[in-house]
């Protein structure tokens, strides 16, 4: 990406040929450690592996940075996404709405959108702003920031949540913990298959990018997924999925 060009005007379009792995060496990731590590052991040692693969083949380097104020982001995010989607709802289907169509779950959600101010959420408002420029500093050294996906696997649903809905806040927020700069700030991001946990759920590492940087990013899952075998002979679980859903009772 032409760093000259203002972050606002989009570049031309480019999709790579992914052919070559060999053609990026000199690539740094950006990695917050107290971010990283919140989540469950499993996948904090698949990511960790595939970092280390990373560094291994391809000498890509990887540099310890702070994301500041990760705890308020996710809050705004959640004040913004809850304030726009009772905003958009309210007028036109809330009011005329049965609510013996909705489930419980939603219900709670939507009550407890409906009382955000448009002060909480023009704070919301200034604080995505303020981790916009944090987030293009970190772009200013690193060519990515790594995460892991999620904070934990897919979790079982309760036996009644298709009757009741489900309302798991801890688990969804340790679910979406990873994916709030590319919700709530627009920046570009992918996901990449690095292992199993021992129930045979997928585990992914993720890159964000810097805006407009969706062909970097390409490469960057290109790359890991060539490292497949490496993966699997550096310990990380490897479950073949479509055979393992094909002798499941829901196909």
């Amino acid at each position: 990406v032409d760093q000259s060009r203002p972050a606002h005007s989009q570049p031309q379009l480019n999709l790579p040929m992914l052919t070559s792995t060999h053609c990026m060496p000199n690539i740094r990731l950006a990695r917050y450690g107290k971010w990283f590590n919140d989540s469950s052991d499993n996948i904090r040692g698949c990511c960790d592996k595939a970092l280390q693969i990373l560094r291994a083949h391809y000498g890509w380097e990887t540099v310890d940075v702070t994301v500041p104020e990760v705890e308020e982001m996710r809050l705004a995010h959640y004040v913004t996404m809850g304030a726009e989607c009772s905003a958009s709802l309210a007028a036109k289907y809330l009011e005329k709405l049965d609510k013996s169509e909705i489930g419980w779950d939603v219900r709670i959600a939507l009550s407890a959108y409906g009382s955000f101010s448009s002060r909480a959420y023009l704070n919301a408002q200034r604080i995505r702003n303020r981790q916009m420029y944090f987030h293009n500093k970190i772009f200013e050294t690193a060519d990515a920031i790594v995460t892991p996906m999620t904070g934990v696997t897919a979790y079982a649903l309760q036996d009644d949540a298709l009757r009741t809905g489900e309302l798991d806040y801890i688990n969804a927020a340790a679910i979406s913990r990873y994916s709030i700069a590319g919700n709530f700030l627009g920046l570009p991001a992918i996901t990449v298959t690095v292992g199993y946990d021992r129930g045979g759920l997928p585990v992914g590492l993720q890159f964000i990018g810097r805006p407009w940087a969706e062909a970097t990013l390409l490469h960057l899952a290109y790359a890991m997924q060539c490292r497949k075998r490496a993966l699997r002979a550096a310990g990380n679980p490897w479950c073949p999925l479509i055979s393992s859903a094909r002798k499941s009772r829901f196909c």
